[in-house]
């Protein structure tokens, strides 16, 4: 069993270095380290290459195709049994693989992993956990159980990225989707379920920065959620009829939509005159849309 680790990378020389470190440091070392990077014009590649004798890098020329296809790159460049995705800001726990990689050993039948994370800031330090739990124990799920968990546990979501290990023979039928656009991760998750059980081990061994200068750090809150209408009405549209997702699962989505648009209209709302605000009150009681 050989496990790759990828990191795509895109004008991320603030904090690609830290990531580097808690990779090539880990107790239980990876197969293979990757750097896939999008054509970055900052200093990320001279900080890579630093590291040249530990990692192979990659460069796209045609860049920078987007974040999505930049992790969709990184990962057709590797070669192992199983390929674990790092963004170029977050962290791996040093013990990270070395306890993960037991639990896939005994789990052979399972073909996706993870575990919960910290949240940090700019500077490194601890904000918070994607999901607590004091027994810290390894869970099964099957892939139904594992989208609602993702959806209804911890803060927002039981994991994030990092800390998540796939098989290889997962990303033969599906791929990171553009068209989900900022909640790609999580949609790459819902799609998961319907080809295998999950195994996660709940005990923080990564962490996920929060910053300013992020995918999500640089958008107006404005702008950030008129992207989520749009992201959560793909994934109504995605889902409709389709039977792997029940009626609870698939009830998300239109929760996350309505309470999307509702901000939405609040941010519309602030730049009203009061005979507007009251026209469009009324539209929408005649049309009968949320408040």
């Amino acid at each position: 069993m050989t496990i790759s680790l990828v990191i795509p990378t895109y004008n991320g020389s603030k904090f690609v270095e830290q990531t580097l470190v808690s990779v090539i440091n880990q107790v239980c070392p990876f197969d293979e380290i990757i750097i896939s990077d999008d054509h970055s014009s900052d200093d990320t590649l001279a900080i890579c290459e630093k590291y040249a004798d530990k990692v192979k890098i990659f460069r796209n020329p045609q860049g920078p195709s987007g974040f999505v296809n930049g992790w969709n790159n990184a990962i057709s460049k590797a070669t192992g049994d199983y390929i674990c995705i790092l963004h170029q800001d977050d962290l791996l726990d040093l013990s990270f693989l070395l306890e993960v990689r037991s639990i896939i050993e005994n789990n052979p039948d399972v073909l996706h992993f993870f575990t919960t994370c910290y949240y940090i800031d700019e500077r490194g330090e601890d904000t918070g956990v994607s999901y607590h739990n004091d027994a810290e124990g390894v869970v099964r799920y099957s892939g139904l159980e594992y989208v609602k968990a993702y959806q209804n546990l911890g803060s927002p979501h039981i994991h994030r990225c990092p800390g998540v290990i796939t098989h290889r023979s997962i990303f033969d039928k599906i791929k990171y989707n553009p068209k989900a656009g900022h909640i790609a991760d999580d949609d790459f998750f819902y799609r998961v379920g319907q080809y295998t059980d999950v195994v996660g081990l709940l005990k923080p061994l990564a962490s996920y920065r929060q910053h300013a200068s992020s995918e999500t750090g640089k958008l107006q809150d404005s702008d950030l959620v008129r992207r989520l209408i749009r992201d959560y009405s793909f994934q109504l549209d995605q889902w409709r009829n389709n039977r792997f997702l029940d009626e609870e699962a698939y009830h998300f989505f239109r929760i996350k939509l309505a309470r999307y648009r509702k901000r939405c209209f609040g941010y519309g709302v602030r730049q009203m005159s009061m005979p507007q605000i009251l026209f469009a009150f009324f539209y929408r009681q005649f049309k009968g849309l949320p408040e």
